[in-house]
């Protein structure tokens, strides 16, 4: 905990914010808080996110674009670092970190936030002092490949204002990314009876949260697609992705 305080990392169901951080990533935060959350017209239809605010598992930090690029990558990447860290120590959590892209940007279309998202996931990338590990493949345009950070495969998505009506993807007012360590998930993956009840429960609630179909490039039900990065910025109107996988680095 007190290399967490010496990085940006707010670590959940903690009240303060770490020194110096900005008062819009400050509301920011209780916007997102507000959202997992709510219960109207319905709750949050992802409960491991609601469960996590409520019980103080999802952390925070956050990216201010104002400044530098490659400096708010470093900062990030540290504490990204610091968050895989916690997870590993407590293997039995299920533990999220919630990075806040801001201030907000009235002006920003999706274009936008889908161009943000994938350079700051390609320059955070930059700052990882680990290769990736042996069977974790590090071609984006590998069909098994998913984001990994300090030897961490990552589940990844992002979410910004402009999917409108695709609220379960607006989560403030700005460009917010969730990440997770795809270990947690180990036990309720969509080959077990469990990860096929959440699936369905997930996709039910997403009935009632929102009137726009459910992303094609989610799998049926019984379990994802096979190319994780199509569901990290899908589009707003749900449609398949096509093309190689919008990341740019080196093969590690």
């Amino acid at each position: 905990m007190a290399e967490a305080a010496t990085t940006r990392l707010w670590v959940g169901g903690e009240r303060a914010a770490p020194r110096h951080t900005p008062r819009w990533a400050q509301e920011e935060r209780q916007r997102v808080r507000g959202t997992l959350l709510g219960a109207h017209p319905s709750p949050y239809p992802c409960h491991f996110g609601s469960i996590g605010e409520n019980r103080g598992t999802n952390h925070y930090t956050y990216w201010d674009l104002h400044q530098d690029f490659a400096s708010e990558a470093q900062a990030t990447a540290r504490a990204l670092r610091v968050f895989i860290e916690m997870q590993l120590a407590s293997p039995d959590e299920r533990l999220s970190l919630l990075i806040l892209a801001g201030p907000p940007s009235v002006d920003a279309d999706f274009a936008w936030y889908r161009d943000l998202f994938w350079r700051m996931l390609s320059t955070v990338h930059e700052h990882d002092q680990i290769s990736w590990p042996v069977g974790t493949l590090g071609d984006p345009e590998d069909p098994n490949w998913e984001f990994t950070f300090a030897g961490e495969p990552l589940f990844t998505f992002g979410t910004c204002p402009a999917y409108g009506p695709r609220r379960s993807r607006v989560l403030g007012e700005c460009l917010v990314i969730g990440v997770q360590c795809r270990r947690v998930f180990d036990s309720i993956s969509g080959s077990t009876a469990a990860g096929r009840a959440a699936k369905k429960r997930i996709r039910q609630s997403l009935a009632e949260y929102e009137s726009v179909p459910v992303l094609e490039d989610a799998g049926d039900g019984q379990g994802s697609t096979l190319e994780k990065w199509k569901q990290y910025f899908p589009e707003v109107d749900g449609k398949p992705l096509s093309g190689k996988c919008p990341v740019q680095w080196e093969k590690r």
